[in-house]
């Protein structure tokens, strides 16, 4: 009976170790996803970022996608 209690408590410590790498590995992609930012490329507006994909309102082009290491902690780009 003990080596019952034993095993089903290692399996259940098991399974929820595994839910836990899951769940932080989801809110790791939620974060990347939040923190996207977007800028013009031919930089019409200078350091300036979106939120949104979208168009630059200046010269029409689309905004692309700008690396989290590009961006300092005000959120410009560089």
């Amino acid at each position: 009976m003990t080596k019952f209690i034993y095993a089903s408590l290692f399996l259940l410590l098991t399974a929820c170790a595994g839910n836990s790498e899951k769940a932080e590995k989801q809110e790791t992609e939620t974060e990347a996803v939040a923190e996207a930012k977007y800028a013009c490329p031919m930089k019409c507006e200078g350091e300036k970022t979106y939120a949104a994909a979208g168009t630059c309102p200046v010269c029409k082009m689309d905004l692309q996608e700008i690396a989290m290491a590009e961006t300092d902690s005000t959120g410009h780009a560089h």
